[in-house]
């Protein structure tokens, strides 16, 4: 039963609840609890479905550079995952209904696009990378979509969209070994390390650029500015100065792991830049 879970991989559904529940907080200005509880289901079980049918896809490459997890390890059968997929697909769309037809409509092409991306996007340098991360953006879309606020929202939408992005880039590079050995066409693979690690720290100065922004004419109270300056930017800065190290000696996989958890902190910027 433990593999059922770790495919679905609950840190990464952690930060999507977090998100969604940070977000409807953010435009909502009556709580509905039953809206509340419905809109995390679906982007939690939307996204524990693309984790699914990633790692089914990924199989092979995840047998060089992650052979721990449940398919690869053969822990779990390939056929269980598809069962398992389908059933997080449904619960999500089901989850979807309950908050309108606009809702479920945004649920069942969020759930397309993951499909989509899987097969034909993810191995294809820009493209599988923006996808994700324009996915991340429109998660807190759907969150406002039952309040009409997403104006408020567009700020961390965008935020989040850089963060997805420069992480989704960290992460081929980390994958780099297996996804050359499957002959995948990401963008390290087709730029190489040193242009692609360029990218990314053109990427990190934009986000920085943008957040301080945000902070001088955003809108947003001291508290936005004081939990950035403490959790946010020093992450980005020791980031960006681990990029300047020589390519070979650089644990991509930690910069990936850090970039996750500094999710977390960014959101929780924006709840109390609202206070």
């Amino acid at each position: 039963m433990k593999y059922y879970f770790q495919i679905i991989r609950p840190l990464n559904l952690l930060i999507t609840a977090f998100a969604s529940l940070t977000a409807y907080f953010i435009v909502s200005e009556k709580i509905d609890i039953f809206n509340l509880i419905m809109i995390i289901f679906s982007t939690v079980l939307t996204a524990g479905a693309g984790n699914i049918i990633n790692d089914i896809f990924d199989i092979d490459i995840d047998a060089i550079n992650k052979p721990a997890r449940p398919l690869p390890s053969s822990n779990m059968k390939i056929s269980s995952a598809y069962i398992w997929y389908s059933l997080l697909v449904a619960g999500s769309l089901f989850s979807g209904f309950f908050l309108g037809y606009h809702s479920f409509a945004a649920v069942a092409l969020v759930n397309l696009i993951l499909l989509f991306y899987t097969v034909f996007l993810k191995r294809r340098p820009f493209w599988g990378n923006f996808v994700v991360a324009f996915i991340s953006g429109y998660l807190f879309y759907f969150c406002s979509i039952t309040t009409g606020n997403f104006s408020l929202i567009i700020p961390l939408a965008i935020s989040s969209f850089l963060f997805h992005f420069i992480r989704e880039i960290i992460k081929d590079i980390a994958d780099l070994k297996g996804d050359k050995h499957h002959r995948a066409d990401t963008m390290a693979i087709r730029l190489g390390i040193p242009r692609t690690i360029n990218i990314l720290k053109l990427l990190i100065i934009t986000l920085v650029f943008y957040l301080t922004y945000l902070m001088a004419f955003g809108g947003y109270t001291i508290n936005f500015a004081l939990t950035l300056s403490i959790g946010v930017f020093p992450v980005l800065v020791y980031i960006i100065f681990s990029l300047f190290k020589d390519p070979a000696k650089i644990n991509y996989e930690k910069l990936s792991l850090i970039m996750k958890i500094d999710m977390f902190f960014g959101i929780i910027a924006f709840y109390f830049g609202k206070i």
